[in-house]
């Protein structure tokens, strides 16, 4: 319960390397910052960004999409993706923390949750005007997806998963 106490916001999800994201957060102000994973080695921010939807009086209704599929997209061309077992280190953390702490964490509108470990770093933007649920478990699948799938090799450097409606995404 701690981990969504602490992290709720709006964010994406995929693994893009530091250097090389389509999504800039504008305007960041840190939230607050904490560790997860096994040896506490993933960095994960609470923030909010300018250039996300702002909470409304009407964000009181809440979504789970945790089941919701989601379209990965990988970034093209190929130069600077992360290294991906150091995405592989962020999958891990998400799963260590879904099975020893929480397995859902909650994204309020206007605010993201970022994590970082090396070259890798991946977070879930909300941009609905309520707040979403989602899966840590899910997360980890998919930032282990784009690592391995949207890599040089494919003429990528990373990449972010976006549901039909659009009303978050993973990067």
């Amino acid at each position: 319960m701690q981990f969504f106490r602490r992290f709720a916001f709006a964010a994406a999800f995929a693994a893009v390397a530091v250097e090389a994201s389509s999504f800039a957060c504008e305007n960041k102000a840190i939230i607050s910052t904490s560790f997860i994973g096994e040896n506490s080695d993933v960095q994960v921010d609470t923030v909010a960004c300018s250039n996300t939807i702002e909470k409304r009086d009407l964000s009181t209704r809440q979504t789970n999409v945790c089941a919701d599929t989601c379209t990965t997209n990988c970034f093209t061309p190929s130069g600077g993706g992360p290294n991906p077992y150091d995405c592989q280190v962020i999958s891990d953390a998400l799963l260590y923390n879904s099975q020893n702490n929480e397995a859902l964490f909650n994204i309020t509108s206007g605010t993201a949750i970022y994590m970082q470990y090396s070259t890798c770093q991946t977070f879930f933007v909300n941009q609905a005007s309520y707040s979403e649920t989602y899966c840590s478990s899910n997360w980890a699948n998919v930032v282990e997806y784009v690592a391995f799938n949207c890599q040089s090799t494919q003429n990528a450097h990373g990449g972010n998963c976006v549901p039909p409606d659009q009303t978050w995404f993973i990067q």
